[in-house]
């Protein structure tokens, strides 16, 4: 059952971070071994089992199909949302409701699959933290 009501975004922001779930983010950090460690260090990443957001200047993010782009919302820059929709309802108070129960910090609000994403303690990625990532999602 969805929590909150989707709506697609008439007015794309520019993406500031973007987002791969599954089979997808295993290509995603090959794509990342191509970029230039200076390039390579503008980057931080928040990462689970099954599940990469990376977050950065758009120059330097990655283009690859089945990705999602995601950005903090104009109006409430700690909530972070796909480029593609937006919530129904309003951001501030969405990003005041998240606060109260999660503490305050940035965290990205995903429609599909349905997910609150902390991304207070992203890592900035190296080389070396590139390779641990493709070892464990192996």
């Amino acid at each position: 059952m969805a929590v909150l009501e989707w709506i697609a975004n008439e007015h794309a922001p520019v993406p500031a971070g973007l987002i791969a779930i599954a089979g997808v983010a295993r290509q995603l950090l090959h794509k990342l071994q191509m970029l230039a460690p200076e390039d390579l260090s503008s980057l931080s990443v928040v990462a689970s089992r099954d599940l990469l957001v990376v977050l950065g200047p758009p120059d330097i993010l990655p283009w690859l199909d089945g990705v999602q782009y995601c950005a903090p919302h104009p109006q409430a820059r700690d909530l972070w949302l796909p480029t593609h929709t937006s919530t129904s309802l309003s951001a501030d108070l969405v990003q005041a409701a998240l606060a109260r129960r999660l503490g305050v910090q940035p965290m990205l609000l995903l429609d599909e699959p349905e997910q609150i994403i902390p991304l207070g303690d992203a890592a900035y990625l190296s080389a070396d933290l590139l390779l641990w990532l493709l070892q464990e999602l192996e």
